[in-house]
This record gives C-alpha cells, sequence and structure tokens, in this order.
C-alpha cells in the first residue's frame, strides 16, 4: 500500500478514501464487531482528517488519519462494549457499503453547516490572533455563542410569560395610570382628595364660623352710632314753640 504524500484537498479527499477506506473499515469491525458502528468511526475518521488538512503537511495526512480512526474505535468501544460474539472477527468492505459511505462524507463536507464551522475555526495568520482575559476566561468556562444565544432566547421567554402572566391574572393595568389619564385630572381633584389629611381642628372652624357674626355686630353698632347722632343734632335745633 503506497503512503499518502500529498496535501490533502477537496480535490483529491475522494482518491484519499479509495485508498483508506477498506483498511479503516476492516480495524473498526475487528474491534467493535458491528457494521453501523465501524461505519460511523470511518466516516468519522475521514472527516476529522478533512477538517484538519489545512494544518498537516503532506506527510503527516496518513498518521493524523490512523489517530483519528483509533480515537473513535476506542470511543464507541467504551460507550458501547461488543456483545456480539458469535459475530465474525473479520468482514471487507462491500461495493455498496464504500459507495454510501464516500457519498455521506461528501455530503457532510460540503455542507453549509461544515463549511461556517470551518470558516469559524480557520485563522489565516496566528499572529493576528489576540487573546485578552475576557476571552481566556470565556474559553476557560466553556461559554459558546450558542450557549449565549439560548440564555438570552430564555430570558426574552420568561419577560414576555411574566408580563402576560401579571395583565391576565393580577390585572396591572388597572392600577397603572398612564401619563394621558395623569394630566387629564383636575387639581380639584387632588385637593379633595387629601383635604381629610390635613391638620383641621373645630376650633379654627369654630373662629371661621364666628367670623360674620362679629361683621354683623359691627354693622349694628355703626347704625346705632348714626340713630344717636341724627337725634343730637334735632334736638339742638330751635323750635318755634320755645320761649
Amino acid at each position: 500500500m503506497d503512503i499518502w504524500n500529498q496535501k490533502l484537498t477537496r480535490e483529491n479527499i475522494e482518491q484519499f478514501y479509495d485508498m483508506y477506506a477498506a483498511f479503516a473499515y476492516r480495524c473498526a469491525y475487528k474491534n467493535l464487531r458491528d457494521t453501523t458502528r465501524a461505519e460511523m468511526c470511518v466516516e468519522s475518521a475521514f472527516i476529522d482528517t478533512y477538517h484538519k488538512r489545512a494544518k498537516l503537511a503532506e506527510d503527516n495526512v496518513i498518521y493524523y488519519f490512523s489517530d483519528a480512526l483509533q480515537y473513535h474505535i476506542n470511543e464507541l468501544a467504551a460507550r458501547y462494549p461488543v456483545i456480539n460474539d458469535s459475530a465474525p472477527l473479520e468482514k471487507n468492505l462491500d461495493e455498496y457499503t464504500a459507495s454510501t459511505m464516500k457519498h455521506s462524507i461528501l455530503e457532510k463536507i460540503d455542507s453549509p453547516r461544515f463549511r461556517i464551522a470551518e470558516f469559524m475555526a480557520s485563522t489565516p495568520d496566528s499572529k493576528m490572533r489576540r487573546k485578552t482575559p475576557l476571552t481566556d476566561f470565556l474559553q476557560n468556562s466553556g461559554v459558546t455563542v450558542i450557549l449565549l444565544i439560548k440564555l438570552l432566547i430564555l430570558a426574552i421567554v420568561i419577560a414576555v410569560v411574566t408580563y402576560f402572566g401579571a395583565i391576565t391574572f393580577f390585572h396591572t393595568n388597572d392600577l397603572i395610570l398612564t401619563r394621558t389619564q395623569r394630566g387629564s385630572q383636575k387639581l380639584e381633584e387632588y385637593i379633595v382628595g387629601i383635604l381629610d389629611y390635613l391638620p383641621i381642628t373645630g376650633s379654627g372652624n369654630a373662629q371661621a364660623g364666628s367670623a360674620p357674626d362679629a361683621s354683623e355686630a359691627d354693622q349694628g353698632e355703626t347704625s346705632a352710632t348714626t340713630e344717636s347722632a341724627a337725634q343730637s343734632e334735632s334736638s339742638s335745633e330751635p323750635s318755634a314753640t320755645v320761649g
């Protein structure tokens, strides 16, 4: 078997698959004893190798592919132990399965999701990457953009449910005056509403009520004085019957 010695690209990924798919499938099946899991390992190993193609030298592509295949085999073997001991120890890759896996791999690497993930993970120049304390903190804490979006959506849902719940069950709109309602109220309504709280005693009301009586007394005294003055004037005039 010839060792791969060229840069992995989209144009030669099919050639790379045709060279190593059968060997990878036999290794995966020998360890897992299950055709479905063996196919999953082979597809994941080819996709991982293609994803790292920009960072792999020509002579390191096949070694990285072997490591990726072994990693996925160990992961599935630990998660799903082999229970079918009656299965054959070895199984060759048939043409139909090989064609199906190739189509699945090409479909995944050509999908928009895979291209977006590659674009976000790719950095043309490592010197241009600047790490800040905030970036290091987010990377170490495991916070991702998807998690932040989910938290934002959850906060919006909680706010909407709280708002409509307050309006529906507690009728908060009846307790809140709008600006138009506050402006339409007259000053007399405010004054009348606070009269019960003003410090007005009974003596003050009595004094206020006695004020008209005092004015009436003054008017009576004035009229009496006027009448007495008129009588004195009339008595001082000479009478024709005197002397």
